[in-house]
């Protein structure tokens, strides 16, 4: 008989560790967790500037990438999603951003109800460990106790400062804080970073949880299926890293928290998802929901890069040839310098449509460029060029393209088959290509013109749209922000997978809660996001009341949010 659990959660990424941690709280709850990857305890996961050697190594990432894309020269793209304990809060960047309050109130306003913006608010500050005590990061906008760490920078490095002096200049308003619910101006990050290492979901929800005896853990095993007795989930069948078949029973629920690649995937060789679709791979139909796979979208990042001049500090020596081991003694006895650094340090935000209620374009920059040709052309890993460098990468936050996720086969091995379909959308274009002029702007203004040499990546002799989108197409990435492909909305919508209390539309005892599940994304990183859709899940599954929303949980002069533990309590 297999062993019988009240829920069972599917994936250990930042949705489904922050709802193992809420469901396990209580402790009346027996839980399985499984995880396809292995231990976030690693060197690699816990030292900031690891991130750049995890998002393409297949111990760390699950390997996924697009089919040809279109408008990037026909190349298939990498779409790193983290395949350690914390999911791929254990591989990314680090970066802290919530994204714009018309984001969460256009899901609302899509059919999902329960999920406006001033609804997810205290939801984000329960669930944020605010480490400044500015009164920018205070209340009401901000929490402690939580476990996705905010942290400011502990040593912003002189070129990002001069970045955002010269985004000043361009004319950008200073911004202090983007998780103030509209991100406006150029300023610094906060990030997932405590005490010079990573502070991930692992570290601060699924590692205390895991001292819980309600809470079993499973690593590096595949899930396969989710079994279904009468439309409704019963089991969920896996395979240990030897091969072994094992399943067990959901007395309660079955809980999908894969990914927006792998959650939809699973739905589909489990018999959920489009009819036709599942007949051509030899699956039986058990519920034909045609949106499961549909809706898929991501960032499309375009990394431009600056030489610097011969005397301009930079990463580049610091991350290449001897340097590298250099930067790691100094990380390793002092958890500073080059290996100390998230993804990016540098931010703004802007418009490119004033039409729009949000800014539409986000820019990340850092100073250090990467060899791009080199691995291009060699397949290895990156390397920093041998000269000071500096990157400033756009991206709309919004896209209007939509691609979508099919299955190879039945093979629960195969990964699936990804269509970004980046940039089909002429907005989308229209929109990356005003964010590229901006940065290029913001790189002569006179805080930046001192320190820069030359325009790198794209060469200053391309100047036409046609020109830049031919140069964009051969360097343009993922911004690692897949989602979509499970999204809520209300029951008379045809395309929706689930409702918005995330249950899986025509089956019983099974619900999707990670990033698949947002009608559109975010204006931003994701990851603070689908922390929030577990943290909320979680009251969901339990039959809990929401949190009150802003207007009435923070009255004046109103305590902290509370913190994850107090929450459950209360």
């Amino acid at each position: 008989m297999s062993e019988v659990f009240d829920y069972i959660i599917i994936g250990a990424g930042s949705a489904g560790g922050t709802l193992a941690a809420r469901l396990t709280e209580s402790g009346q709850h027996k839980v399985l967790l499984l995880e396809g990857g292995a231990s976030h305890k690693d060197l690699l996961v816990s030292m900031p500037s690891g991130w750049g050697q995890m998002v393409n190594s297949p111990k760390y990432s699950w390997g996924h990438e697009t089919e040809p894309e279109k408008y990037a020269a026909n190349r298939c793209i990498s779409l790193p999603r983290g395949k350690r304990l914390g999911g791929s809060s254990s591989i990314n960047g680090m970066v802290y951003v919530r994204g714009d309050q018309s984001d969460f109130d256009s899901w609302s306003a899509m059919g999902a109800k329960g999920w406006s913006h001033d609804e997810l608010l205290p939801y984000f500050t329960r669930t944020e460990g605010q480490q400044r005590n500015e009164e920018v990061f205070t209340r009401p906008w901000h929490g402690r106790g939580g476990p996705l760490t905010a942290n400011n920078l502990h040593s912003p490095h002189p070129v990002s400062l001069a970045m955002v002096k010269a985004a000043v200049q361009a004319g950008m308003p200073a911004c202090a804080d983007f998780n103030n619910g509209h991100p406006d101006g150029a300023g610094l990050f906060q990030v997932n970073l405590k005490d010079g290492q990573r502070s991930s979901i692992a570290r601060n929800a699924i590692e205390p949880a895991m001292q819980r005896k309600n809470l079993k853990v499973l690593m590096q095993v595949l899930v396969t299926r989710i079994g279904l007795q009468e439309q409704c989930a019963r089991t969920v069948h896996w395979q240990d890293s030897s091969g072994g078949s094992h399943s067990a029973r959901a007395a309660r629920e079955v809980l999908l928290c894969a990914g927006a690649l792998q959650s939809p995937q699973l739905l589909m060789l489990s018999g959920i998802g489009p009819a036709a679709h599942l007949r051509e791979m030899g699956i039986e139909v058990q519920i034909d929901l045609p949106g499961v796979g549909a809706n898929l979208q991501d960032h499309a990042i375009v990394p431009m890069s600056w030489r610097m001049k011969s005397d301009t500090p930079s990463l580049n020596k610091s991350l290449r040839g001897l340097g590298i081991g250099a930067s790691v003694l100094k990380y390793l006895l002092t958890r500073q310098g080059a290996m100390a650094m998230p993804a990016a340090e540098f931010a703004a935000w802007f418009s490119s449509d004033p039409s729009l209620p949000y800014n539409d374009i986000q820019l990340h920059g850092l100073p250090v460029t990467g060899d791009i040709e080199a691995y291009m052309r060699d397949g290895k890993d990156y390397r920093t060029e041998a000269f000071p460098g500096m990157t400033m990468a756009p991206y709309q936050v919004r896209p209007f393209s939509r691609g979508e996720l099919k299955l190879k086969s039945a093979r629960p091995q195969e990964l699936a088959s990804v269509r970004m379909n980046y940039l089909h959308d002429e907005r989308d274009r229209k929109a990356l290509l005003h964010g590229m002029r901006v940065a290029m702007n913001i790189a002569r203004q006179p805080a930046l013109a001192a320190l820069v040499d030359v325009q790198t990546r794209p060469g200053p002799d391309l100047q036409r749209d046609d020109e830049l989108l031919d140069w964009v197409s051969m360097y343009m990435g993922s911004g690692h922000h897949a989602c979509g492909s499970c999204r809520m909305g209300s029951e008379s919508d045809a395309m929706a997978v689930v409702t918005p209390d995330l249950k899986v539309r025509g089956v019983k005892g099974l619900r999707v809660l990670d990033a698949s599940v947002m009608p559109h994304l975010v204006s931003g990183n994701t990851n603070a996001a689908s922390v929030v859709i577990g943290d909320k899940g979680g009251d969901l599954v339990l039959g809990l009341p929401a949190l009150a929303a802003f207007s009435s949980v923070f009255p004046a002069g109103a305590g902290e949010a509370q913190s994850l533990e107090q929450g459950v309590a209360a």
